[in-house]
């Protein structure tokens, strides 16, 4: 049966990690000259806590080779083995894991290494999705067919709290921060060639969630039998508030919550709010 591995980027529940038996790495957070272990059983509420009363802006560091390729062993003893990373233009992890497993298929071992070009559980939605076909029966060829689909079909679309963060990644020009800033302008961002990238800007939080149920109404498939998840960092009454939205406006199938861990949060910063879904075509394809 094949064996599907994540990072802690993909935001996986430990309990559905547990469920399907999906691996999840480690990162490290660096706060304060801490360097912080999160993994699937770290709590996303507790690191929350230590960024707030920090006031400083952390940075992530990814495991030792040494440490994967154990892992690598480990699990492909006698499976082959998936291995979807966090968007290789935010860490080096998917380029160090290639190189890993090209080496240990000289060895034998049965190692696929996928980039999701994403963050978040807009990784772990379609890994445990395709946990599940594992479970069926699916075999390697199909679970890698289908999560390169979903990759390339799907994103997951931001409301950022705070620039600070994102200006630090040199992804919002200070001028723009400014003008936000004077007028309440809040950025929408939208997950797009493996990097976080303003998409759109709009007056207000309420507009800006507006825009968002509006993005869900006009590209989800099938939304009758189908799933929105909101996301959220630090941000559960913004959840709260977009949720009643939704249910009224598109009306899917289900709707449901994942806190956006210590590795993406680091980078964003918390308040953030977003939703990810199933959409109709490549969101490439759609304009703004």
């Amino acid at each position: 049966m094949v064996k599907l591995l994540v990072d802690r980027a993909a935001d996986i529940a430990p309990e559905t990690a547990g469920r399907y038996g999906i691996e999840v790495l480690p990162f490290v957070v660096n706060l304060d000259g801490e360097s912080i272990i999160v993994d699937k059983d770290y709590p996303a509420d507790r690191f929350y806590s230590l960024l707030r009363a920090s006031g400083s802006i952390p940075t992530t560091s990814q495991m030792s080779p040494e440490e994967l390729e154990n892992i690598f062993r480990r699990m492909g003893k006698e499976n082959p083995i998936i291995y979807v990373s966090i968007s290789a233009k935010g860490s080096g992890i998917n380029s160090m894991a290639g190189l890993i497993a090209e080496s240990l298929g000289d060895e034998g071992y049965d190692i696929t290494v996928i980039d999701s070009g994403m963050y978040a559980y807009a990784i772990g939605f379609p890994v445990v999705e395709a946990a599940e076909l594992a479970e069926r029966g699916a075999g390697k060829d199909e679970i890698i067919s289908f999560l390169k689909q979903a990759f390339e079909r799907d994103t997951a679309y931001f409301i950022v709290d705070d620039l600070t963060y994102l200006k630090k990644g040199g992804r919002i020009k200070a001028t723009t921060m400014a003008v936000s800033n004077l007028l309440d302008i809040k950025p929408i961002l939208m997950i797009t060639d493996g990097l976080v990238e303003a998409y759109k800007k709009v007056r207000g939080l309420k507009k800006a969630m507006s825009v968002l149920v509006g993005y869900i109404e006009e590209r989800m498939e099938d939304p009758g039998n189908n799933e929105v998840v909101i996301l959220d960092a630090d941000a559960q009454d913004k959840a709260a508030a977009i949720e009643p939205l939704i249910r009224k406006r598109v009306n899917p199938g289900s709707v449901s919550f994942s806190h956006i861990g210590p590795v993406v949060t680091a980078h964003t910063g918390p308040g953030l709010i977003g939703v990810y879904f199933k959409h109709k075509k490549p969101y490439t394809e759609y304009g703004k």
